[in-house]
């Protein structure tokens, strides 16, 4: 039984890595438009999902159902608490500061976040924009996918 789990989380593993081989690809080809954009960023949102889910498949056995990175990463930084380990999201917006000589920006940006939540991310970059899902626009570099991969198989290394 325990075999299995190990089996379970390399292939967890090999799937993150696979989003950002894709995503790398995509990133390189010049299609500017939202649509595709949001798509881009998607590959990179699946890959760091996977691999969150990965790690604390292979540390504790199992993982919290569901695609918030919030809640992954929250898991994932209490589990693997060294520097070493430490992943930079760009689907991070607990970093965001109002700059004050933006009137008013900080009202603006509660009220983004309440009308398209970022809990429903993967759902925001899967699907056309509505009433709930939308609000967000992201360009990914494919050296940030590269570097993505990189610090992956550096962790992947530091764990077995």
């Amino acid at each position: 039984m325990q075999e299995k789990k190990a089996n379970n989380s390399e292939a967890y593993f090999l799937m993150s890595m696979a989003y950002l081989e894709l995503g790398e690809v995509a990133a390189q080809h010049q299609n500017e438009t939202g649509e595709y954009q949001n798509a881009v960023a998607y590959q990179l949102y699946h890959a760091l999902e996977i691999f969150l889910k990965y790690a604390i498949l292979k540390k504790i056995g199992s993982h919290k159902k569901g695609h918030d990175l919030r809640v992954l990463f929250e898991e994932y930084n209490k589990l693997y608490a060294e520097n070493k380990y430490r992943i930079e999201s760009p689907f991070d917006f607990t970093i965001y500061e109002a700059n004050d000589f933006n009137i008013g920006e900080k009202k603006m940006y509660i009220n983004h976040l309440n009308q398209f939540d970022p809990k429903i991310m993967d759902q925001h970059l899967r699907y056309p924009p509505d009433e709930k899902t939308g609000g967000y626009s992201f360009r990914i570099e494919s050296d940030i996918f590269t570097d993505m991969k990189n610090k992956f198989l550096e962790i992947y290394g530091e764990m077995n």
